[in-house]
């Protein structure tokens, strides 16, 4: 069966798709490929991450266990920063902003 492309100038028509079927038909993750990809996501999320994190950390309402969690977050920021991961933050956050600004 031969398709023609559509015209020139218009585009192409998006593929209809129920996402309740695609989940429905996923064969199951196994619990250790999860685990190990929410651990990995997890350690980049704290390398990349360090800076948001401290944000995050600094939003939170003011007890004795935020404070030392503060002070744990500082240590983590200043070693990051130490290995140059800090550089490497800003350089992936600016090139995500940038992507975002495309226009297709």
């Amino acid at each position: 069966m031969r398709t023609t492309p559509p015209p020139i100038g218009r585009p192409s028509p998006r593929p209809r798709y129920n996402p309740a079927e695609v989940i429905d038909g996923a064969a199951p993750a196994r619990l250790r490929s999860v685990v190990l990809s929410l651990a990995s996501a997890s350690l980049v999320a704290l390398v990349l991450g360090a800076k948001p994190l401290g944000d995050w950390v600094n939003g939170l309402p003011i007890n004795a266990f935020t404070d030392q969690l503060s002070g744990w977050v500082q240590t983590w920021q200043e070693w990051m920063d130490a290995i140059g991961v800090g550089r490497l933050f800003t350089s992936v956050q600016s090139l995500f902003r940038w992507f975002q600004g495309l226009r297709f």
